[in-house]
């Protein structure tokens, strides 16, 4: 971001004076770059019209034959810089006069000390209930991720894409088990692509996927996808950019929050609503082109709270923050809405400040992250240009007498600042680093919020990780289409973090686990009344999902599936023949 914004046109720095750059400038810029520069990272806003109701329209497959498009509405979006949660970031507040943002920033006079810090939260002593009962249900991995879209969301968004189609003049009648079958598609995408969507349904012999022609006609897939809707376009608030997914962004993350493990640590941070990718054209580097999430995250990747960024045009930062403290705030007020408990939360310089601290050391709530000089308010430890010259491992500290925020200053490879309002400088337990030369390690002991900060601090990343493995590919040209993909790549991500929590003796990795809700969401939910397409439908993993399988008479004898010998019995979801007496063991693992 910070190399497309040094090659935009006059007046689009990382500090706007007077409005932001359009992406449509940026990626011009980009163009001249060699092919051989690193990957872009560009956040845009949410375009001016998010609300109107003409960037509905879809201009069909966005893997035409020209190469990737991006709609208008997006291409004069406007370009944030990767810092625009902190103060000296946002374009909003950098247009305030020089004496009123040192006023907002003001805080009541410290007194640092030279001593460890000595907190009194009281220790972590709660047990998750829910947990247990999760693990005592045995859930196939269906049942976890139908804990996030479960059948209210299904329901519910077949109502808003049906009453929107409706509004266009369209008959769509779309169902439940129709929706079930696009998600099926979305999740395979992930780990199986093509240039071209439609390539799943040709008959060429190096392209067709039966298990996706056999669910969905791919006309009907189209145009339910078309259509895909989240809100009534009746009752938009105007005021909220993210009008249009709003309910859907409530629904998950309420679903998230009430089966997310309660545990004491959580990392809060930036992700990426990636949307639609503008390497279609040679003289463009790799960019990664989407909107600003802020996550807050278990420290193994499980989301439990999200919310997109639309710069503090539309959200006005709190208690005298910046808007990445304000996020904070709100993803503490999520947590604390399950029990006020002493949960400790880890977040980076874009967010931390020690105004932040003491208000959350005012909720009850630990934090540590780095921070940035400016934002210490004016401690006093050593000086850069002095600790550098000391030994590597070197580090100064001081605490504030009232609030028991502790500042520490240490000389790494750069020099660095970490706060924390419930860790301290002791125990320094012995480490080994790398010093530089090829091979050679020492032996240090960096202090005690440094060592957990490095080892909690990495939640939001691993969520990253996790979700780019094998992101949702299948995307339309409206401006919001990709975040369907987003959500369920984020479920999917959630339910596998529950998984391995709930069944720790049965782990698979994330690539099996897609693959088994994606064969079974195709095969359960297939249209086998069309003509052909009767008898055609392929045994997969749904067999053994535990989830409607009735035995039924069927007046022509058949083979059983299991044992081969004639039988006047099937398996009405599976549809295959089986004698009672070995329907239990055809349907277990």
């Amino acid at each position: 971001m910070a190399s497309a914004l040094r090659g935009a046109p006059p007046g689009t720095a990382a500090r706007p004076k007077a409005k932001a750059a359009k992406l449509l400038d940026v990626l011009s810029a980009l163009e001249g770059d060699e092919p051989g520069s690193d990957r872009e990272e560009i956040f845009i806003a949410p375009p001016d019209n998010a609300a109107g109701d003409f960037t509905d329209e879809d201009s069909g497959d966005e893997d035409c034959p020209r190469g990737p498009r991006l709609p208008g509405s997006v291409l004069h979006a406007s370009v944030v810089s990767e810092d625009s949660g902190s103060e000296e970031g946002s374009g909003e507040l950098a247009l305030q006069p020089a004496s009123k943002r040192q006023k907002a920033g003001a805080d009541d006079q410290r007194i640092w000390a030279e001593r460890d810090v000595q907190p009194d939260f009281s220790s972590w002593t709660a047990s998750d209930p829910h947990i247990e009962d999760l693990r005592s249900q045995e859930l196939s991995p269906v049942g976890l991720f139908e804990l996030f879209f479960d059948e209210g969301t299904i329901n519910f968004i077949v109502d808003k894409t049906n009453r929107y189609a409706q509004q266009k003049g369209i008959a769509l009648g779309l169902t439940a088990q129709e929706l079930k079958c696009v998600l099926g598609i979305l999740i395979l995408s992930g780990y199986i692509s093509y240039p071209r969507r439609r390539m799943f349904w040709e008959t060429s012999p190096d392209s067709h996927h039966p298990l996706v022609a056999d669910a969905i006609r791919r006309d009907r897939f189209e145009l339910i996808f078309s259509y895909l809707h989240f809100a009534d376009n009746s009752e938009l608030d105007e005021s909220d950019r993210f009008a249009k997914v709003r309910p859907l962004i409530v629904r998950m993350n309420c679903n998230f929050q009430k089966h997310a493990p309660l545990e004491e640590f959580y990392s809060f941070g930036q992700s990426t609503w990636e949307c639609l990718d503008p390497r279609g054209s040679r003289r463009l580097p790799a960019v990664r082109l989407g909107y600003r999430v802020w996550c807050g995250t278990t420290i193994s990747g499980y989301l439990v709270w999200f919310e997109p960024s639309q710069g503090t045009l539309f959200t006005r930062p709190e208690r005298g923050l910046d808007l990445g403290g304000s996020m904070v705030l709100r993803f503490v007020d999520a947590l604390r809405a399950r029990g006020c408990l002493p949960y400790h939360v880890f977040f980076d310089k874009v967010f931390t400040s020690v105004k932040l601290m003491s208000i959350l050391r005012e909720k009850g709530i630990k934090a540590t992250g780095t921070v940035r000089e400016h934002r210490t308010d004016r401690c006093p430890p050593k000086d850069p240009k002095l600790l550098r010259k000391m030994k590597r491992g070197s580090s100064d500290y001081k605490v504030d007498e009232h609030k028991e925020i502790l500042v520490c200053r240490r000389h790494d490879s750069s020099v660095s600042n970490t706060c924390s309002s419930a860790l301290g400088i002791e125990p320094m337990r012995l480490a080994r680093q790398h010093t530089g030369a090829a091979g050679a390690r020492a032996q240090v002991h960096p202090p005690s919020l440094l060592k957990l900060y490095q080892e909690k601090a990495g939640g939001v990343g691993r969520l990253d990780q996790n979700i780019a493995k094998y992101r949702v590919k299948i995307r339309g040209l409206k401006w919001y289409s990709s975040f369907i993909g987003y959500v369920i790549d984020a479920a999917l991500n959630n339910a596998w973090q529950l998984h391995r929590i709930c069944c720790p003796d049965r782990r698979v990795d994330l690539l099996a686990f897609r693959r088994y809700v994606a064969c079974v969401y195709l095969e359960s939910n297939a249209d086998t009344t069309s003509q052909g397409r009767r008898g055609r439908r392929l045994e997969t993993e749904s067999r053994f999902d535990m989830t409607g399988h009735w035995i039924i008479h069927q007046h022509k004898r058949t083979r059983c599936a299991l044992c081969h010998s004639q039988t006047n019995t099937r398996c009405e979801k599976c549809q295959k023949g089986v004698h009672a007496k070995c329907f239990r063991k055809y349907h277990t693992r």
